[in-house]
């Protein structure tokens, strides 16, 4: 077999066999007068001379893949189910010690689940399955005898993402430090309470992210779940703590499902001309519980690796995996900071808003769809001309759907093997977002809110109530407005007692940090009023 082009690499491979990636290729290769590389979107376009080429053959450039351009296991399942097992037995027969084609047979069987017969063990020296220095592993590889190979891949076959490591990636080091500043900058006291109020606003920003109405009490059900359960169940994918979870955000009692793992197909998507339009389907509920196994050996398997890659693996992994019939969205988002909490980088009780984040505007809702898409996307690019909508059926967990599909075979390589390397990037922003924009921003608020209302106290005696309803007023207004005048009259009736309590708040709340404002020798005397009507 043979391919005439200037191309290299999987690249050459997809052209020879006829097998397109539903991902785009990481990385693509081609012969040029010189060595470059050029980075669009997500791909990266090498240009190599032609002292590169390897043999134009199966064997030469999945060598050549394998060396220059890393894993792509979406991409080396469906190769496979293309050759069989007959080439890379071959190869393994002339190179019986080459790294490379014991990598191959070494991926082959692990993909396939076929064991090549014909081959004895293999000899030379053990290798690594994957790149430690360039990919997200397992902490401890498990020696695969028949190949030699360290097999440090961080999932199974039924579930394994991928993710290239980003030297821009923020060490988790630095997030635990920034927790410490936090508390020396503000105290305990203060960031607790900042804590207690962004988890109310997390489990709020988490309904609206999945564009749901102000239900109150489904939000403070979630709230309560997340101080609950975040960081102390035995095990948060087991089926068993995911129905605790679901239970939590949907309540008790949900109509239209069962509560669990998914008996039934699940789409997202939304209504153009009154018919539905499918943005991301799901993968088939059979394959639903070995992706789950999947997803908990990735959890184990990796424990002392980065804490964000981590997270992202387990959080992203799955809202694609989607194994509820609802809850899946405000799970993944849960399970990031339960994966912060395990490994030790946020302590007890911090609650990082992600979600606040997330919602906080247009410009970050959107970069959370764009991270979620940079994999449906291709997906249904390929697959969803292939979906239909026939007669309903209802299915073991009491979902009605009338969603036809054929190709749950074809699509379950990209389910099983994501690449979820932007995804990665994408959190590791959100949570530094997240620690400095929202958790230090709310305990600097609060402890400006502190200091106003005991400028405020000074002047006023009232209710903690009263007490915010004035300063929240008058940093709104920039003052004192006439409808504060009309509900507090005797406060207010004084101009100049009203432009002293103005100021007195607006002075709390522009100050730095570090100032003093006892120390103020242009401050106004006291003149307390009593009571507030």
């Amino acid at each position: 077999m043979q391919n005439s082009s200037t191309d290299l690499g999987y690249k050459w491979i997809s052209k020879a066999l006829g097998v397109a990636p539903v991902q785009p290729f990481r990385v693509t290769s081609g012969i040029g007068s010189g060595m470059s590389a050029l980075q669009q979107g997500r791909t990266t376009h090498k240009t190599y001379t032609r002292v590169y080429a390897p043999e134009p053959t199966l064997a030469g450039h999945l060598t050549f893949a394998l060396k220059y351009e890393g894993v792509d296991l979406d991409f080396l399942a469906r190769v496979f189910q293309r050759t069989g097992a007959d080439f890379v037995r071959e190869w393994v027969r002339q190179e019986p010690t080459s790294a490379y084609a014991r990598r191959a047979g070494f991926f082959f069987e692990w993909l396939t689940g076929q064991e090549m017969d014909g081959i004895q063990d293999a000899g030379g020296n053990y290798v690594d399955a994957m790149d430690a220095k360039r990919y997200f592993v397992a902490t401890q590889a498990s020696k695969n005898r028949r190949w030699r190979i360290n097999d440090n891949l961080p999932g199974t076959p039924a579930f394994c993402p991928m993710i290239e490591r980003s030297k821009t990636l923020r060490d988790t080091a630095s997030l635990s430090a920034g927790i410490k500043t936090l508390m020396d900058d503000f105290g305990e006291e203060t960031l607790m309470r900042a804590v207690h109020w962004l988890t109310v606003k997390e489990s709020r920003a988490s309904f609206a992210i999945e564009s749901e109405g102000k239900e109150e009490d489904r939000i403070h059900r979630f709230a309560r779940a997340m101080v609950m359960h975040c960081g102390q169940m035995e095990e948060p994918l087991s089926e068993a703590s995911l129905e605790t979870l679901q239970s939590g955000i949907m309540g008790a009692i949900s109509t239209g499902f069962r509560p669990g793992l998914r008996r039934s197909p699940v789409f997202v998507g939304h209504t153009a001309d009154y018919q539905p339009v499918i943005d991301y389907l799901a993968p088939g509920f059979k394959d639903v519980p070995g992706m789950m196994e999947g997803l908990r050996a990735v959890a184990q398997r990796t424990l002392g690796q980065h804490s964000v890659l981590r997270a992202a693996a387990l959080s992203f992994g799955l809202v694609y995996i989607h194994p509820l019939a609802d809850g899946n969205g405000r799970i993944s988002r849960f399970l990031i900071n339960d994966t912060l909490r395990r490994d030790g980088v946020i302590p007890a009780p911090v609650i990082l808003p992600v979600s606040a984040v997330i919602s906080a505007s247009a410009q970050h809702r959107h970069a959370y769809d764009q991270a979620l898409e940079v994999f449906s996307q291709p997906l249904m690019r390929d697959f969803g001309k292939a979906c239909s909508f026939a007669q309903e059926v209802q299915y073991e967990d009491g979902v009605r759907s009338n969603l036809k599909f054929e190709l749950w075979d074809d699509a379950l390589p990209s389910w099983r093997y994501p690449d979820l390397t932007l995804q990665a990037q994408y959190l590791s922003q959100v949570i530094d977002a997240a620690l400095t924009d929202g958790l230090r921003a709310e305990a600097h608020y609060l402890s400006r809110y502190d200091k106003a209302e005991q400028a405020l106290k000074l002047r006023v005696e009232g209710s903690s109530e009263d007490y915010a309803r004035i300063i929240r007023s008058i940093t709104q207004n920039r003052g004192v407005s006439a409808k504060l005048k009309k509900i507090y009259p005797l406060v207010f009736e004084d101009a100049s007692r009203s432009e002293r309590i103005a100021a007195d708040i607006l002075r709390a709340f522009n100050a730095t940090d570090g100032d003093d404002d006892d120390d103020d020798e242009n401050a106004d005397p006291i003149e307390t009023v009593k009571p507030i009507l």
